[in-house]
């Protein structure tokens, strides 16, 4: 954070509704995720009514909760003059609120129902607050250890569920009509417990985890409202098209964000994207150079791009989720930059005030959209079968020796068995549910999109007929399955 079922007719009918909810439906709301307001002399009043000036409807302000200091609101006196501020202004306040620092969490200084005791006191303290934004980063070190147990399955998806469900039941108890936004994914990880740094668990991945460890305890109210995820690109110098590889995500990449909500939680008290829950992109960002500006400090610490490509991206961006039903926020990361080159120079205004050319882009861009998205938008649906995964090229050798491999567009579980005889699909599908790396005539492996696994299979037999036959199990839900079969001979 900023600075300290069916039959066809019936899914034709559901497509036809989901297109017509995607053309009625008002755009995103857009903010700015910045501190700035919270520390100005006048408590913001400039700084919010430029926010106001340019279409923008929320403030993200941070708060964070300090273990070993469990009751006090940091810089309690002047967070309430800013949220007042920016509520004359027009602005919707939203607290952005997460244990810190980490090294406590680390310590086990922290407890989730001092976080809820804390998390109670800060409503009260700010009643007119109606939307928060719980934990931030917990798949990032930065922000919440450790990050894997020593049998390298993750820790960090039932630490965060703890906090997560702690804070939800707190605030919901204050005011019932609270929105909880949950968990501030990051985009990126590497899911490596044994890097040399920055140990962190990719946003697909910490999904699958926290829907794991919440369907194991038991809980039967939902943890979030909505999801918030950070949705940067992995450099600022990538065009707003271009995603991230699996499993780590950006913008470009949202289906599969939905896709690994859906696997985590579908048929559990918690919504996903499917029946009700919406995307809150919290902080997104492309930085810019400064070279030559006044008022900034240090050395560049990443390759950026240019002012003019910034406000393209924000412009799309602004667009893009108005066309999006199932997104609820767009948050820019800030509107006032870091004075420090080390921080982040992302922000619609330079750091002095100068307003960026991405200012009245994204102006101009909100007022486009000020009644939603002028086109007709093809909704998004879960995928039911292993995304991307395609019947494999059979290649049978002069020695008998059938060869072929296995890909898929996410990570997969993948068996391939060679069975005796002729089986029809069907029958060979069924055959395979059964069927493990162990079992006898079969080989397993794992696929990744970039690594496709290899198999090879010596035929008993020159003439004698054969089925072979190859299963994907995705690796974010067993319940998502793909098998390909052929009968050779």
């Amino acid at each position: 954070m900023r600075r300290a079922v069916a039959v066809s007719f019936a899914l034709a009918a559901l497509t036809g509704v989901a297109l017509a909810v995607a053309r009625a439906a008002p755009a995103a709301d857009i903010g700015a995720n910045d501190d700035t307001g919270k520390w100005a002399a006048d408590s913001g009043a400039m700084f919010f009514s430029r926010m106001v000036g340019l279409g923008l409807r929320q403030s993200v302000m941070t708060v964070r909760w300090t273990p070993s200091d469990p009751l006090s609101i940091p810089d309690e006196d002047a967070l309430g003059l800013a949220i007042q501020t920016a509520e004359l202004a027009g602005l919707r306040v939203v607290l952005a609120v997460y244990p810190y620092p980490t090294r406590e969490v680390e310590a086990g200084l922290a407890r989730p129902a001092a976080f809820a005791a804390w998390l109670t006191g800060v409503a009260n303290r700010y009643p007119t607050v109606k939307q928060y934004a719980v934990m931030n980063e917990p798949n990032q070190p930065a922000f919440l250890r450790p990050q894997f147990r020593r049998d390298g399955s993750n820790a960090s998806a039932a630490i965060a569920g703890a906090f997560l469900a702690a804070g939800y039941d707190a605030l919901k108890a204050v005011d019932p009509t609270i929105l909880v936004v949950g968990i501030g994914l990051s985009p990126r990880g590497n899911d490596r417990p044994n890097a040399p740094n920055n140990i962190s668990t990719s946003p697909v991945r910490f999904l699958a985890a926290l829907g794991t460890w919440y369907r194991a305890s038991g809980r039967q109210l939902p943890l979030m409202d909505g999801l918030s995820f950070h949705s940067y690109p992995d450099r600022p110098t990538d065009p707003l098209t271009r995603g991230s590889a699996w499993p780590n995500a950006g913008f470009a990449d949202l289906g599969r964000i939905k896709q690994a909500i859906w696997d985590a939680f579908r048929d559990t008290p918690q919504p996903t994207t499917v029946n009700g829950l919406r995307l809150y992109l919290d902080e997104v960002g492309w930085q810019v150079a400064t070279v030559g500006l006044p008022g900034y400090a240090g050395e560049e610490n990443v390759a950026v791009t240019s002012e003019e490509t910034q406000a393209g991206i924000y412009a799309s961006l602004v667009r893009s989720v108005a066309c999006d039903p199932q997104v609820a926020e767009l948050n820019f990361f800030g509107f006032y930059d870091d004075a420090e080159r080390g921080g982040f120079q992302a922000a619609l205004h330079q750091v002095d005030g100068t307003p960026r050319l991405s200012a009245a882009a994204v102006q101009a861009a909100i007022t486009e959209t000020a009644t939603g998205c002028a086109d007709s938008v093809a909704p998004w649906f879960p995928a039911r079968r292993v995304i991307g995964a395609v019947a494999p090229a059979w290649v049978v050798t002069e020695r008998r020796t059938i060869r072929f491999s296995a890909k898929a567009l996410e990570g997969a579980t993948v068996v391939a068995c060679l069975f005796p005889g002729r089986l029809r699909a069907p029958a060979a599908a069924a055959a395979m549910e059964t069927r493990t790396a162990a079992s006898t005539g079969c080989h397993g492996a794992t696929a990744l999109p970039h690594r496709p696994v290899a198999f090879a299979f010596r035929r008993v037999g020159r003439l004698a007929p054969a089925t072979i036959a190859v299963r994907f199990v995705a690796e974010s839900s067993d319940r998502r399955s793909r098998t390909f079969s052929r009968t050779l001979g």
